[in-house]
């Protein structure tokens, strides 16, 4: 069961709203490619980054195995002045989530529980950008 492949199909619903990059939705694994970043202009849409999951524990009862995942969607986009239209993809992002566990396409398993807090700032190192953040905990189970 992958949390991070299960996290980016769901995704896939707000690709409109983001920026590009070769061609594709600009949705990235730990961290945006440096040419991403340092490209001129900075693009006006956000892009999204999917850290590796920050608690990841055995979930098992008497007939059950499966995984406890928290993993956190960080959105950025280009600091302007306003965050709205960041705040507002990320809104859009934890309501993907959140209560929707049916949802969500698990290979190997199913979401038994989809739970997100925030959205809440998240720090940059690099001031052109502004940052926000939603956490999801997702109880997955084998099947």
């Amino acid at each position: 069961m992958n949390s991070t492949a299960t996290i980016f199909a769901r995704l896939s619903a707000v690709a409109p709203s983001l920026a590009t990059w070769n061609n594709a939705p600009a949705i990235f694994n730990e961290a945006a490619p440096d040419d991403f970043l340092d490209q001129e202009p900075k693009p006006s849409k956000p892009f999204l980054i999917i850290a590796v999951p920050s608690r990841d524990e055995a979930l098992e009862t008497f007939t059950e195995t499966g995984r406890l995942i928290v993993q956190d969607v960080r959105g950025y986009q280009r600091r302007t002045g306003s965050a709205a239209q960041l705040d507002t993809l990320m809104r859009q992002v934890r309501d993907l989530f959140h209560n929707r566990p049916g949802e969500l396409v698990v290979t190997g398993g199913k979401c038994d529980v989809a739970r997100v807090t925030g959205p809440v700032q998240s720090p940059t190192t690099d001031e052109a950008y502004t940052g926000r953040r939603v956490t999801i905990r997702l109880d997955l189970v084998n099947t």
